[in-house]
């Protein structure tokens, strides 16, 4: 199934017909559910990153995380974001509001991988705003398996 959803997706960004747009993408994580079985106390993930958009509502990025535990940890993190096409509507009347579905990975010494589910706030014309939800998974390491968390990110 992994297989499948990434051959979809990557077949999808290779069919954009147009140039898409590179931005820094900065955002937090916070962890505010964990299994009783995890192995360490980790608390929230800072991510540096860069996201390419493009023009078919479809994005990839990547970049540095830093992962706040009982001790601090870096990362290296991927993933991909399907945006609605259009906004779902506009806020105060000026504001459009995408929602997203996507999925990542926290290369860490046992890759966490993470579905993530969010919405988009066009604040201005070249800044954007993301709210989030992942759900972090990870077969090999109970410092990350089942942690839920919510997010807050800036694109620009």
């Amino acid at each position: 199934m992994k297989k499948l959803v990434s051959a979809a997706l990557l077949a999808g960004a290779t069919s954009a017909s147009a140039a898409g747009q590179f931005s820094s993408l900065v955002s937090y994580d916070y962890v505010f559910s964990k299994p009783s079985t995890a192995t360490s106390h980790t608390a929230s993930m800072i991510n540096a990153l860069v996201e390419y958009t493009y023009p078919r509502s479809l994005s990839l990025y990547g970049g540095f995380s830093f992962i706040l535990r009982d001790s601090f940890e870096s990362a290296l993190t991927v993933g991909t974001r399907l945006y609605t096409p259009t906004p779902m509507f506009y806020w105060g009347g000026s504001i459009p509001i995408w929602s997203y579905v996507g999925v990542g990975a926290y290369l860490v010494d046992n890759t966490a991988f993470y579905p993530e589910a969010g919405i988009r706030f066009g604040v201005t014309n070249n800044t954007r705003l993301d709210v989030f939800m992942k759900v972090l998974n990870s077969s090999n390491n109970t410092a990350y398996d089942k942690h839920a968390t919510i997010g807050v990110g800036l694109t620009f």
